[in-house]
């Protein structure tokens, strides 16, 4: 295997006129469970000691080593999870590909006389047969990004950006590229790791109308079974293109959640969605839990036989009202709310979705009867498809039918998309928490306009800085405190962002001043901070 230097200084010494990304995920068993062993040294591979114990199992190392060996073939970074569930993840590589004609590796001094319309990366992915075929879902784009020296992060990397999706051809924008100035990767690395899941949902305790405030932890075999509860290889919603999902959504008496994060869903989400205000995805089986306590669902197979024993109620009773009001009072005293015709869930890229569903349909906490919808391939395809609808109704003179309302965060350099799945010129990527911040917060700080006593006062800001400095004495380098006055919060320009400020330690406060002093050394002497140095 080719060292890292060399790797890197080979991929320099071609031409690179863009990099494909390509997302991925498909819910498909790679394992099979074997109850018997062949021999006395034979692991026992049943149900449970695969999810117990999923980074031993010789079929996913295997497919682990081969799917390093081919990716970094075509000097391919990012990140794949493997599970005894399925794939997910999302790669990019360089394009025209370091091979010459077939699939044979070049020296890698030049392409060769490359096929244009082949991408082997692509190839290989939807092929492989163990997870490609029909049910692999993915989603191609083109990412081009020039920088005058190759950065460790995303910030101040997003000026200068062009990005298609989905219309991937051999025509490119024509841009001057030296070794200083050419496309740079969306990763630093390539990762591929096996994991339990392929994306946690942290089924791991029983589903409990009235959960307390203590659950023992699970045994493998109970957690097993949990998460079963959110498998969508036995079941999942039902798909809605985006067409469809605006359908959906003009429909008052559908419940519309977002099943992503929190701070993904500060920069944008679809009108009327619900905000489950979660921080990771594994809390959201107690979000529905809490949501589905919340509706008398009742109403939907008894409304009938309600209007018919009111009306006998009345025909006794006269009008009605009386005792028999009081009675019903006195049974109800708390009043839930009237139940959605259905459910709609969406996500980034739609594998969230697939097991949110799964779990809404397997853990009888709705009703059988009740629709559960999910967005086909999230808002990545909806973005995708209202930029090619507008470019129609504008032709039209119609306006813009988009439900969907801000920028969709992704986790690559590229930090946020919006429609025809464009790179953000908004955010870029907070340094501490690594989640979308609005570069305005380091443009005020060059411009000078901090706005230290916005809305606080001289005393609050003195009382903030010393709390500050005191918190991070002797750490060198430090940026100083700043205040946001649209979010009203504090941050460290570099370091955190007015979401993550208030939670970080000293110990993290430190780690990120040596690597933003680190950086910036790299970026002075023209050399990358990270580097794929062929490891596991």
């Amino acid at each position: 295997m080719m060292s890292s230097s060399s790797s890197n200084q080979e991929e320099q010494q071609r031409t690179v006129s863009e990099y494909r990304i390509l997302a991925l995920y498909r819910f498909i068993p790679l394992v099979t469970p074997q109850t018997n062993q062949t021999t006395t040294t034979q692991e026992s591979w049943d149900e449970q000691t695969i999810m117990k114990h999923p980074e031993r199992h010789p079929q996913l190392l295997q497919l682990q080593s081969e799917l390093y060996a081919t990716l970094r073939r075509y000097e391919t970074r990012g990140t794949l999870l493997i599970a005894p569930e399925g794939i997910n993840g999302t790669i990019c590589y360089p394009y025209p590909p370091p091979t010459a004609v077939g699939n044979d590796v070049d020296d890698g001094n030049n392409v060769g006389e490359y096929d244009k319309e082949a991408d082997p990366v692509k190839s290989f992915i939807s092929n492989h047969p163990l997870f490609g075929g029909e049910g692999l879902r993915t989603r191609s784009s083109v990412w081009k990004e020039h920088q005058t020296h190759d950065d460790c992060d995303n910030t101040n990397n997003n000026n200068n950006k062009n990005s298609r999706s989905d219309s991937i051809t051999s025509d490119t924008t024509t841009t001057q590229q030296t070794n200083n100035n050419r496309p740079q990767q969306a990763f630093q690395r390539l990762k591929i790791k096996i994991k339990p899941e392929i994306v946690t949902l942290g089924l791991g305790r029983p589903i409990t109308q009235n959960p307390t405030t203590h659950t023992p932890t699970p045994t493998q075999q109970q957690r097993h079974t949990y998460n079963q509860l959110a498998n969508p290889n036995i079941t999942k919603g039902t798909y809605l293109n985006p067409k469809q999902w605006d359908d959906a959504m003009k429909d008052p008496n559908v419940l519309v959640i977002d099943t992503r994060n929190s701070y993904e869903i500060d920069i944008g989400s679809f009108e009327s969605a619900v905000d489950p205000r979660t921080r990771h995805f594994s809390e959201f089986p107690e979000y529905l839990e809490r949501l589905a306590g919340e509706y008398d669902w009742s109403q939907r197979d008894q409304e009938q036989q309600q209007d018919d024993d009111e009306m006998k109620v009345q025909n006794c009773n006269g009008d009605g009202n009386g005792s028999n009001e009081m009675s019903r009072n006195e049974q109800q005293p708390i009043k839930k709310k009237a139940p959605p015709t259905a459910i709609a869930m969406f996500c980034t890229g739609g594998i969230r979705c697939e097991k949110a569903t799964s779990y809404a349909l397997q853990s009888n906490l709705f009703p059988q009867n009740l629709p559960i919808y999910h967005l086909e391939g999230g808002i990545l395809s909806y973005l995708d498809d209202v930029a090619k609808r507008e470019t129609q109704e504008e032709q039209e003179g119609e306006g813009s039918s988009s439900t969907f309302h801000g920028e969709c965060f992704v986790f690559d350099k590229r930090v946020a998309l919006t429609e025809g799945l464009e790179p953000s010129n908004k955010y870029i990527s907070c340094h501490g928490c690594r989640g979308p911040m609005d570069r305005r917060l380091l443009d005020e700080v060059e411009d000078g306009a901090t706005n230290y006593d916005a809305g606080n006062g001289t005393s609050d800001l003195e009382k903030k800085r010393k709390e500050y400095e005191q918190l991070l004495m002797g750490i060198r380098n430090l940026p100083p405190l700043t205040y946001d006055s649209n979010s009203q919060r504090w941050y460290v320009p570099g370091l955190t962002c007015p979401r993550c400020h208030d939670g970080t330690t000293r110990e993290s406060f430190e780690r990120f001043a040596q690597r933003k002093e680190q950086m910036e050394i790299c970026a002075r002497e023209g050399k990358s901070h990270f580097q794929d140095n062929g490891r596991k």
